[in-house]
């Protein structure tokens, strides 16, 4: 299977240089890249590399040049890379040349790339179109030339139909590269998935395939969590995420989440310096839970309370008023009965509440009515 990943690049190069940590500035650029494929669809999980002038010369003579930087994109294809003045900028104006990469092998590879002259504090747009061809050559882009054109080396399998096992990647460590997933996640040199206070991670143990990972669990759940193969992990944004008054978490409905299986370590000198993954974006279906932003009317001159059907095979439910909504909750076996509590209530007046299925959630209200 061909792979849109930094990793095929970068797993036969010496050690890289670990880039230094810097605070945003005003005089830095910004690009935001956009991949997609010959049907204009987004592609989730491309690896852009990133190089200067010097560096794309030295890419055009050997594929295993280190980029100056790379970048992932999300599921919806784009990226936005911050291009730090201290790094790019001090000396002027740049020429930066972007590439998606799509290797079969050492031999066998296809190239796409686009240069952008780009001044500090410039936001500059760069659309990577992926368009594989299977026969000939074509002449690549000259550092400076902007445009998309394709590189081809040895001849390349047609398109095949999507992997059900996932998409795999190669993420390389801190202090080897530090490939970032999803623009945030990476691995520390302790070898732990790190969410960089952006995405929280979970355990999910020893698995056979990204198949045993259908049901979205987030009982064993970090911001820093260690990495062992074999092991799958769902990996959850946080602005996203929701944390109950049990101590539970969930994700809400309708959100993305990725599914990653630890296949095995790269290693350089018998070290470990990384690992290679499959993943999967999914979304949280909330197929046992009210439609977010449900309402359901509620009668002021009755008990003023309504039953809201759960799944009778889940005993893990949860409500909770949202902040001091005067409601409580009694929960069966295959329902709970929201009651709203409120002595001033009126017709008109709306009580919001979250409710909690598994490691899902969804938010609704009630509405009373005359």
């Amino acid at each position: 299977m061909i792979a849109i990943q930094a990793g095929a690049l970068l797993c036969g190069l010496a050690a890289c240089e670990k880039k230094p940590a810097y605070d945003a500035n005003e005089k830095d650029a910004v690009a935001h890249i956009s991949v997609v494929n010959e049907k204009g669809d987004p592609l989730a999980g491309a690896a852009v590399l990133i190089f200067d002038e010097k560096g794309y010369e030295q890419f055009q003579k050997d594929h295993k040049t280190e980029p100056q930087a790379f970048t992932l994109t999300l599921p919806n294809g784009q990226a936005n890379y911050r291009l730090p003045y201290q790094q790019w900028f001090t000396s002027g104006s740049r020429t930066i040349t972007f590439v998606v990469m799509e290797e079969a092998d050492a031999d066998n590879y296809q190239i796409w790339s686009v240069s952008r002259t780009v001044k500090a504090a410039e936001q500059v747009k760069v659309e990577l179109k992926i368009e594989r061809s299977t026969t000939g050559q074509t002449e690549p882009n000259k550092p400076g030339e902007s445009g998309n054109k394709g590189e081809t080396g040895d001849t390349v399998s047609p398109d095949s139909p999507a992997d059900p096992a996932g998409t795999p990647f190669e993420m390389f460590d801190a202090e080897n590269g530090k490939t970032l997933f999803g623009d945030a996640l990476f691995l520390d040199k302790e070898h732990y998935f790190d969410g960089n206070n952006r995405y929280t991670i979970a355990d999910a143990g020893l698995v056979e395939g990204l198949k045993d990972l259908n049901e979205l669990k987030l009982d064993r759940a970090a911001h820093r969590i260690s990495v062992w193969p074999k092991h799958g992990y769902f990996i959850c944004k946080d602005i996203s995420l929701m944390e109950f008054p049990s101590g539970k978490r969930a994700l809400a409905s309708g959100a993305e989440y990725a599914r990653i299986l630890i296949k095995e370590w790269i290693t350089r000198d018998d070290q470990p310096v990384g690992v290679k993954f499959d993943y999967t974006f999914e979304k949280v279906s909330g197929k046992n839970l009210p439609e977010a932003g449900k309402v359901y009317e509620v009668k002021l001159a009755a008990d003023r309370s309504v039953t809201i059907p759960l799944p009778s095979k889940s005993s893990d439910s949860e409500c909770v008023p949202w902040g001091k909504t005067a409601l409580r909750f009694s929960y069966s076996d295959d329902h709970v009965t929201a009651q709203i509590m409120d002595p001033q209530a009126a017709a008109g007046k709306e009580y919001r509440f979250v409710i909690r299925v598994g490691a899902c959630y969804s938010e609704a209200k009630l509405r009373i009515v005359e």
